[in-house]
């Protein structure tokens, strides 16, 4: 008797608590969690990257016409598909993904959320970083992302994780900081990375989650709990489960000033070299205030009649000019600047390709390319390379193409010849190159060394 009684009083508890909800209000949907906002939030922005490349496959040839064809035949280089994620960091069209995503690629295309396949362009690299910057194009604003600061990041606090494992296009998984600062080699990377420059190739400062990340996924945002990118999915130990990496979103937003410089990309220089300053106010308030690298260090007011709201923001303003255009630019002590825009100086790229690096180079053309049967239409084609020069050490032969110099795409002799004069007096630069061996085409890197 004393259990019916407990349970009759249990039981009126809980239709008093729900009588209660319904009157206070609707009842609480539970599952309408965190993790639901956050990718109804985000969704719009993160995007599968496509890269077409060539690879290494053993040709299959019939032994048994009864038996399918067996790979016993010569090794050739054929086309392939490459999957990966990335996310709209601008409205204007700009994609961040990894560089081992779209590193080799003969074409870059980004399928977005709502189905649409654009082709993109290849802005800019830096290979150490792994990181990748695309444009696509498109008739209206792009949805974006915001990004957050990884400097205060908490192990422990929740993440979620968007993007294309495996070719199942915005997967999501959940899970944690479950470290900071970490380091990885590249033997213990696994298939969702590719080692850059050989077998010492590594990843430092790296986010440790156990957010369920596969190959597919390099490239796309870990989120906090308010939808902010806080670092860039990029690695998995292969001998272990639920061990994932991410690259800090600060060294991407630290890179920006050198992977949109508009002198490199769209050819207009803008004496203005910006950096930004960040304040955190908890939870999740990431406040940026853009300063000028000079020795005022001024914060600026507006570029050209708009107010930057961030570093990726000043520069997509600064990639929208053009040689000629006149620009205010305001600062916060209410100093105004006016600058007319012209063409950064551009040296001889044929002399100084020979002079600097030992290479006899010329334009390639749509009719070049078919005279020669390249696997490329733009570039520039090596005709020659001088015995013990930079060149020749760095193992550039006559036939290769050349499509990228350090950090930026080479099109023309003029992206070459405007990229020359940075060249350092010591140190690496990695040129991108495509090259046949008799097999077939291949890209790839060699390192200038200087």
């Amino acid at each position: 008797m004393m259990r019916c009684n407990c349970l009759l009083a249990a039981l009126m508890i809980l239709a008093l608590q729900a009588a209660a909800m319904a009157a206070d209000g609707p009842p609480i949907n539970l599952r309408r969690t965190v993790t639901v906002e956050v990718v109804e939030k985000t969704k719009g922005a993160v995007v599968n990257v496509s890269a077409r490349k060539m690879v290494n496959e053993r040709r299959r040839e019939i032994i048994n016409p009864f038996m399918p064809p067996v790979a016993i035949g010569p090794i050739v280089r054929v086309p392939a598909d490459s999957l990966g994620s990335g996310f709209i960091v601008h409205s204007d069209g700009y994609v961040v993904t990894n560089n081992h995503v779209i590193e080799g690629a003969l074409g870059i295309s980004v399928e977005l959320a709502d189905g649409r396949k654009l082709p993109a362009d290849l802005i800019s690299t830096d290979p150490d970083a792994d990181l990748a910057l695309l444009r696509i194009h498109s008739d209206s604003p792009l949805p974006t992302l915001e990004l957050g600061d990884s400097s205060d990041l908490m192990i422990g606090e929740p993440v979620i994780a968007v993007g294309n494992p495996l070719g199942y296009s915005h997967s999501v998984s959940t899970g944690i900081v479950s470290a900071l600062h970490r380091d990885i080699d590249a033997e213990r990377q696994d298939q969702s990375t590719t080692p850059l420059k050989g077998e010492d190739a590594a990843l430092r400062d790296l986010i440790q989650t156990d957010a369920a990340i596969n190959p597919g996924n390099s490239g796309g945002p870990l989120l906090n709990a308010y939808g902010q990118v806080i670092g860039m999915n990029t690695a998995i130990r292969g001998d272990a489960q639920n061990i994932g990496f991410a690259i800090p979103i600060d060294r991407l937003r630290d890179l920006i000033p050198e992977l949109m410089d508009p002198a490199q990309v769209v050819k207009v220089d803008v004496p203005l070299k910006l950096t930004e300053q960040r304040t955190l106010t908890e939870p999740s308030t990431v406040t940026a205030q853009i300063i000028s690298t000079d020795p005022k260090h001024r914060a600026l007011a507006s570029f050209d009649g708009r107010q930057p709201q961030n570093i990726i923001d000043a520069y997509a303003m600064m990639l929208r000019t053009h040689v000629g255009q006149k620009v205010e630019v305001v600062w916060a002590d209410g100093t105004r600047q006016d600058l007319t825009l012209a063409a950064p100086p551009i040296d001889d790229a044929i002399m100084q390709a020979q002079k600097r690096l030992g290479l006899t180079v010329e334009q390639v053309t749509a009719t070049l390319a078919d005279q020669k049967q390249l696997l490329r239409q733009d570039g520039v084609l090596v005709t020659a390379v001088a015995p013990d020069s930079i060149g020749d050490r760095a193992t550039i032969q006559p036939g290769d193409v050349i499509f990228q110099l350090g950090r930026y795409q080479v099109t023309t002799l003029n992206d070459l010849g405007a990229l020359l004069p940075h060249l350092p007096k010591s140190g690496e630069v990695p040129v991108r190159i495509v090259r046949h061996d008799g097999t077939g085409f291949w890209t790839g890197y060699v390192l200038l060394e200087f």
